[in-house]
């Protein structure tokens, strides 16, 4: 299942560390940096093996989908560089993606990065990306499934995108959500020092519209939390798992990493333990 994902991030890894050869000054300088750990060699296993970890969930979930005569169509949810929307459109030709942002920055490497790989790979992706507010989208179109990575933790309120999400869908629509996990005491920590730094937990954002929209900045959940809020909004089928149990820098020792990533799916079976995981994925049905 995840050798599409693992042939993708190679090619992220390429389109990172020769970004300034492919998309130019100013997107390759906000590819850089938002990728900037890819850039030390050392750690790359580490990250790889998060990325493919957590979008797993997903990724089953696309390719089991039965073909059908209209296109499945996927709402990604505050896609910021368009990373996953362009994966998730690489596994099938009759998915569409929207990929939603409130950042024009974001977006527009999101689309230059979009057009190279269109270039490379010879053909043209299903794959748009807007400028709009999470919930008057929602409210305008209507999507079989919703993606959101790193961005539940800035969309406000969050009760209401989920509540906005289930009275979206038809019937079997699922919604899936990878975040950081406030219980795992390397997030919990980091979210103190914000917090410490004056970082508050709501602020607003504008748009290029002149929208002011609410905006959360690291609002993380527990994912019993989560999980909670979903069943009562009407989900079900909500399923979580949760990675990451060790730092980074444990990838520098080879052997001990891979005892790690092993011990990590087995940790997922105790309900204690695994609330320890630092990253989590939550899949809900319709």
């Amino acid at each position: 299942m995840t050798n599409a994902a693992h042939i993708f991030y190679n090619q992220l890894e390429v389109e990172v560390l020769e970004a300034r050869n492919r998309l130019g000054a100013t997107h390759s300088a906000y590819l850089e940096k938002y990728y900037s750990k890819l850039l030390n060699s050392k750690l790359r296993a580490f990250y790889r093996y998060n990325w493919v970890r957590r979008t797993g969930p997903m990724q089953q979930l696309i390719l089991s989908l039965p073909r059908r005569d209209t296109p499945w169509r996927l709402l990604d949810a505050g896609c910021g560089l368009g990373t996953e929307s362009i994966f998730w459109s690489t596994l099938r030709d009759d998915v569409e993606v929207v990929g939603v942002d409130v950042s024009t920055e974001r977006l527009e490497t999101a689309q230059a990065r979009l057009e190279t790989y269109q270039k490379r790979v010879g053909k043209t992706l299903n794959v748009c990306f807007v400028e709009e507010n999470i919930f008057t989208i929602l409210d305008s179109q209507q999507f079989d499934l919703v993606w959101t990575m790193e961005a539940i933790s800035h969309i406000d309120p969050a009760e209401s995108f989920m509540q906005h999400v289930f009275n979206n869908f038809s019937p079997h629509g699922h919604l899936v959500i990878s975040d950081s996990h406030i219980l795992n005491p390397a997030m919990a920590w980091r979210i103190y020092k914000m917090r410490q730094h004056g970082v508050v937990e709501r602020t607003q954002k504008a748009t290029t519209t002149g929208e002011v929209i609410p905006y959360a900045q690291e609002r993380l959940f527990r994912v019993n939390q989560l999980v909670k809020i979903l069943k009562e909004i009407g989900f079900h089928s909500v399923e979580s798992q949760l990675s990451i149990f060790f730092p980074a820098h444990i990838a520098l020792y080879k052997n001990t990493f891979s005892f790690c990533k092993r011990l990590e799916r087995l940790l997922n079976r105790f309900p204690g333990i695994r609330n320890l995981g630092g990253i989590y994925t939550v899949t809900a049905e319709k």
